[in-house]
């Protein structure tokens, strides 16, 4: 059962950002806070948390209680106002809902970013800043990123736009050259494990494996606690082990079948491909491997890397039976670390 996680713009604190905001701080300071920014980092690293808390910091400077960081109190109008999804002078652009499939759609269309370019040129409602987020800059189409780029290009006064950003590099490369970058470093293990049990999201044992487990990523590792995450993180290591030495997955594959096991197995298999690919690169760098993959060689780790992403892609394409997919990906392991 899913506990419900606080959304970004609703979140008042966030971990592992202090470095990048005191330096954010210390331009908007000295009126040096440049109108374009892309927010680069994995799916989970705090990206949208950390571009509502520049909003809200931009939008209402009074209300911040620090001269190093964007932290506001949960009553300051420009927190409850962008949390309920209602300040005036806050513009989202994201893909939009699309009512007749009951899906998101695939991209974030011309239309919206046309919509940004009239709110960008209109007089700030509450006499301050105007800000933009773009969340995220990746969902752009190409007429959506070409009319993106004039708002770039000649921006209007006391206004900021934050690109959100996973694979930065893909931009179009006139959008990156307007834009200065802000890379969210990886959090440090022991501050997830603190931030998951000030949440009352995990604690102890399965705080740690799942800190471990998110690479760096604080949103991920709330996103794993409030789920499944921790039993998926077990599963996936006893899969490996019991793969690798021809033992007994059954139970493993039951507890990912069905509709009950659909979030346990979206975590499983991140989790299985991931560990072969570390593994992998460890292997190649001369690192020692530790776990259920210990002692193989860099070939075979990736011989099962290789087997296993491309027959998980297939099973999900043609929807075969879940029991019938672990039990293949076992054999393909075996057989790709006996090779």
């Amino acid at each position: 059962m899913s506990a419900d996680l606080t959304l970004p713009q609703e979140r008042a604190n966030q971990v592992g950002r202090a470095e990048a905001e005191a330096s954010l701080r210390a331009a908007m300071g000295e009126g040096a806070l440049s109108h374009g920014w892309i927010v680069a980092g994995p799916k989970g690293a705090g990206k949208a948390t950390l571009a509502y808390r520049i909003a809200r910091g931009l939008l209402d400077p009074s209300a911040l209680t620090g001269e190093k960081s964007f932290d506001m109190p949960e009553t300051a109008r420009a927190f409850r106002l962008i949390a309920q999804g209602a300040h005036p002078d806050l513009f989202v652009a994201e893909r939009a809902w699309n009512e007749k499939t009951s899906k998101y759609q695939t991209e974030i269309t011309v239309e919206t970013i046309r919509a940004l370019t009239l709110f960008l040129n209109r007089t700030a409602a509450m006499g301050g800043a105007r800000v933009a987020i773009i969340d995220t800059a990746d969902d752009l189409n190409r007429n959506a990123a070409n009319a993106l780029l004039k708002a770039l290009e000649e921006p209007p006064a006391n206004t900021l736009l934050l690109l959100l950003s996973e694979a930065p590099g893909r931009l179009l490369a006139t959008i990156r050259s307007r834009c200065r970058r802000l890379d969210l470093r990886p959090v440090p293990d022991a501050e997830i494990f603190a931030l998951l049990e000030q949440e009352e999201l995990a604690e102890g044992s399965n705080a740690a494996q799942i800190a471990a487990h998110a690479s760096g990523r604080p949103g991920y590792a709330l996103s794993l606690a409030a789920g499944d995450g921790a039993e998926a993180i077990s599963l996936a290591a006893r899969f490996l082990s019991e793969a690798r030495g021809a033992g007994d997955i059954s139970r493993i594959a039951q507890a990912l079948a069905g509709k009950a096991g659909d979030e346990k197995w979206e975590i499983f298999r991140t989790i299985v491909i991931r560990d072969l690919s570390d593994a992998a690169r460890a292997a190649a760098g001369g690192r020692e491997v530790e776990g259920p993959l210990q002692g193989l060689t860099p070939a075979a780790i990736l011989n099962a890397y290789e087997q296993l992403s491309s027959l998980a892609v297939r099973g999900e394409g043609l929807n075969l039976d879940r029991i019938q997919l672990i039990t293949a990906m076992a054999y393909d392991l075996r057989r790709a670390l006996a090779a």
